[in-house]
């Protein structure tokens, strides 16, 4: 055999045939069995499992430049110590509680921000969709709900749910079958019924059949799934906000020399659809129609706990991201501080709002927006959706009222527990800052360390 084709089998270019299968078996001194099998040896059961698991099995590797065989020859270079490094990562995804979905999601992530986060075909289909199926003059949600009840499903259900308690976090549940059903959930806003027919109808549209049967998600096992339900709602997106009757709305506002937020809530209301919509719309618009690449970010506040349950960082800076859940998020957020004006007693939302910022420690100044509004499913539940834009001259050039003297201006930084920002400099504060004061006293203690040994 030769050189060129030894090494196309161990590429997984080519497979042999039996006859050359034993012809090798015999020069390596082992059985065809050995050869042939499947299974790795005991000591590689790491890597075993990840060749085996969900999350590699369906793993985008194309979409980063990695071809399956370039993976392979990666993994069969050094097995033994291949598989030595996934046991420490599966233990550390262990211990962090990471799981197939962090993992096709971060891809998900990655393949927006590498995009751009805005897909031509999907709005081309969804202008399309409109034309067709949403007469001029027509409520939109019950033109959507027809066009789904003709050509989706057989019955749209909104009773169903409320009878099943379990199933209530659920926006909306297929049932598949001969006779498929849409169940809606009766909790649901105009806007968020609007947004689940919308994406029902995006599905069959785009040909979408590796899907969710749930919104949210129920079960997350393949990366075509994930990025079949994120075209659905991209697409529902587009038809609720067409690009072609926002934009202009969207450069008029941003030409304003003042800072508006009524402009926001007129959007709002115009369109009839919710805070999360609108404003994961303007991230869409932003970086291909006016070249600003913003980073977005959804707040939630339940119980006086705030989480950051969703983000999208198209800016390529170090902003706030992957932040523990057991740390305190800066106060000072533009997202945090609206959740504050929507708490017990004050306003009831939506609510507008606008600041620049200053990153502590960084030479980075930011413009950030955002809406905040109650969130129906959940009671006692607010969330706050927010765009950091670099305030930088490209953008002083697109919004016209980032330099709105009005705008409240402030240092803002991750967590309270990382902020070196004094208590005179900061009031907002809600922990004291445990992980800045250890990393000064692991600073110190390595000086001294340098001094008595003499390095450094």
């Amino acid at each position: 055999m030769s050189v060129s084709y030894l090494a196309e089998l161990e590429a997984g270019k080519k497979y042999p045939r039996a006859d050359k299968i034993l012809r090798l078996a015999q020069a390596l001194g082992c059985s065809y069995d050995e050869l042939i099998s499947s299974q790795l040896d005991s000591d590689l059961d790491a890597l075993q499992q990840l060749l085996n698991s969900p999350g590699v099995r369906d793993f985008p590797f194309e979409l980063f430049g990695v071809p399956a065989d370039e993976l392979l020859r990666l993994l069969t270079r050094s097995p033994a110590e291949v598989g030595a490094l996934l046991r420490a990562l599966a233990d550390i995804a262990g211990e962090y509680n990471i799981g197939v979905e962090h993992l096709l999601h971060a891809a998900l992530r990655s393949y927006q921000e590498m995009t751009g986060n805005y897909y031509e075909d999907i709005e081309a289909a969804a202008e399309r969709f409109a034309r067709e199926a949403l007469p001029r003059g027509a409520p939109v949600g019950q033109a959507l709900r027809d066009w789904v009840r003709r050509h989706c499903v057989e019955e749209i259900d909104e009773h169903e749910l409320a009878q099943r308690p379990a199933l209530l976090d659920f926006r909306s549940v297929l049932c598949p079958g001969a006779r498929p059903r849409l169940l809606l959930n009766p909790q649901l806003n105009e806007s968020q019924r609007a947004f689940a027919l919308a994406r029902e109808a995006g599905y069959h549209v785009l040909g979408l059949t590796q899907r969710a049967l749930t919104t949210p998600p129920d079960c997350e096992d393949s990366f075509e799934q994930v990025l079949s339900d994120f075209k659905a709602s991209y697409f529902a997106g587009a038809v609720l906000l067409p690009r072609r009757r926002l934009l202009p709305q969207v450069r008029a506002w941003l030409r304003q020399p003042v800072w508006q937020p009524s402009r926001l809530l007129e959007l709002l209301a115009e369109y009839q659809v919710s805070s999360e919509t609108l404003m994961y719309r303007l991230s869409q618009l932003l970086p291909g129609e006016f070249g600003v690449r913003p980073y977005f970010m959804k707040l939630q506040e339940h119980h006086g706990q705030l989480q950051l349950t969703k983000q999208l960082n198209l800016t390529g800076l170090p902003l706030p991201s992957g932040l523990s859940r057991h740390e305190h998020y800066c106060r000072r957020w533009l997202g945090s501080r609206l959740l504050h004006q929507l708490g017990p007693g004050r306003a009831r939302g939506p609510l507008a709002g606008a600041l620049r910022a200053q990153l502590v420690g960084r030479d980075l100044a930011l413009l950030c927006l955002g809406l905040a509004q109650p969130q129906p499913l959940r009671p006692g539940a607010n969330a706050a959706f927010s765009l950091w834009l670099p305030a930088d001259e490209a953008l002083r050039k697109v919004v016209r009222f980032c330099q709105d003297p009005a705008l409240p201006e402030v240092t803002i930084g991750r967590t309270c527990e990382s902020c070196p920002l004094t208590p005179a400099e900061c009031s907002e504060r809600a922990a004291p800052p445990t992980r800045y004061l250890e990393r000064l006293a692991r600073v110190d203690r390595q000086r001294e360390l340098r001094e008595l040994t003499g390095r450094g």
